[in-house]
């Protein structure tokens, strides 16, 4: 086969990560051709994009157009065109509109209820975004990739005939290795990685880590894209980058997934959860959506709803280091037996090998 892979942003994104580049890489393995199109590159992305000024931020989205545009010489030969979310940031899916016409073979893939405005985020390029891009896809693509049931509920809302298959944002078990026991000694470590964003989540449970900081020698290690801090409580802030992923989530001996219960949400893929599991770091998160999935509560891990259930899940852990060790041990087999891209590869490579049989037997 051969699969053009259009990721809607760089590699710094766990998604592209995850849902595209590492199953292009086993597709190769195979000896199937597969070229990626990202909008650029994570140096040009940080020096024009992120934390710039409106001007420079202008700058890039321009050079992303004229990029995917280029990008587009790829599709008229392909097997199969994969969207990993929209070609591109804003305003109508022209480029996608022009894409089917040239290539029907097209499947799309979202890990995220793009169709609701995103959490916690101010900005003003906000109001363009086209959140109808999900129902116009589903009436123009051939297949459909979603990460949970939510997704896919919506999914066929919208074209009840489109296939949908359900692939979880897997987790890279060849990088995510087990992290090696801590001396009993020193704070224990509550640990939150993901987009600055998303912070937001942190907000409703700031109280409990201010009580349990009275209580215990615990500290708050956050990678993200700007600096967190919570009076009285000891933070370790870390501008997250690449190069140093699995490195901020072996940092935790407990991870933290909070979450409102809104339909933005609804439609995410307990990721962060899978990540600190991969690892063999217990975690503990609410139970929106896809998160009441992959916890047993008590086995691999603690859900908690409310501040009062976080405080006391938490405290558990942070007194007890031997079922923090169990759990999770437990919270590493459950990745490796339902979150793995091993899992799951077959699951992928079929729908692809499904689309591209409409080549043939329209030939």
């Amino acid at each position: 086969m051969r699969v053009v892979f259009f990721g809607n942003e760089c590699e710094q994104i766990a998604a592209i990560r995850y849902r595209a580049v590492k199953f292009a890489r086993m597709l190769e393995k195979e000896g199937h051709a597969c070229t990626l199109c990202l909008p650029s590159s994570i140096g040009f992305r940080e020096r024009y994009f992120v934390n710039a000024s409106k001007p420079r931020k202008l700058f890039y989205l321009a050079c992303v157009l004229l990029r995917r545009i280029a990008q587009l010489r790829h599709v008229p030969g392909a097997d199969v065109v994969y969207f990993r979310g929209p070609l591109y940031y804003y305003g109508p899916p022209f480029l996608e509109y022009l894409v089917c016409a040239m290539n029907p073979r097209v499947v799309f893939d979202i890990d995220d209820a793009i169709w609701e405005a995103p959490a916690h985020v101010d900005s003003f390029f906000v109001r363009f975004m086209d959140f109808g891009w999900v129902r116009k896809m589903a009436q123009r693509s051939a297949h459909a990739v979603v990460g949970n049931q939510h997704l896919k509920n919506y999914i066929l809302q919208q074209n009840p005939a489109l296939p949908v298959t359900i692939i979880p944002t897997c987790i890279d078990m060849e990088i995510h290795t087990p992290k090696t026991a801590k001396p009993g000694t020193g704070a224990v470590c509550l640990g939150w990685t993901g987009l600055k964003d998303n912070l937001g989540y942190m907000k409703p449970i700031e109280p409990v880590f201010q009580r349990l900081a009275q209580k215990h020698p615990i500290k708050i290690s956050v990678a993200t894209g700007k600096p967190w801090h919570l009076k009285g409580v000891q933070v370790e802030n870390h501008y997250w980058e690449l190069k140093d992923e699995i490195t901020y989530l072996k940092e935790a001996d407990i991870g933290l997934m909070p979450l409102q219960d809104t339909p933005r949400a609804r439609g995410k893929c307990a990721f962060k959860a899978l990540q600190y599991m991969a690892v063999g770091v217990p975690p503990v998160i609410t139970p929106v959506g896809m998160n009441a999935e992959v916890i047993e509560d008590g086995v691999n891990g603690f859900l908690a709803t409310s501040p009062e259930e976080w405080e006391a899940k938490l405290e558990r852990l942070i007194t007890d280091p031997e079922l923090r060790a169990r759990m999770g041990a437990a919270a590493r087999e459950t990745v490796i037996a339902r979150y793995s891209h091993d899992v799951f590869y077959p699951v992928f490579r079929g729908v692809m090998e499904s689309v591209a049989a409409m080549r043939r037997r329209n030939a």
